[in-house]
């Protein structure tokens, strides 16, 4: 029962992930730019929810790997 609930959650959370990482903007345009936003300490809201995503999968999946 528990397993079956984690590998629908895994399921959810992946295709939140996808969506999510699909959706943030293009980095493209040029590496000093790039460089600059990953030493900003604010982070865009949808650079947090994904990390929150990522964070929660990596969590249910080790969840998953100790039930199983």
């Amino acid at each position: 029962m528990l397993e079956n609930l984690l590998i629908v959650a895994l399921v959810i959370l992946s295709i939140i992930m996808i969506s999510v990482i699909l959706l943030q903007p293009d980095r493209s345009q040029g590496l000093a730019k790039s460089s600059a936003n990953i030493l900003d300490e604010e982070k865009e809201g949808i650079e947090k929810f994904t990390e929150i995503v990522a964070t929660l999968f990596l969590v249910v999946a080790i969840l998953f790997q100790i039930v199983r």
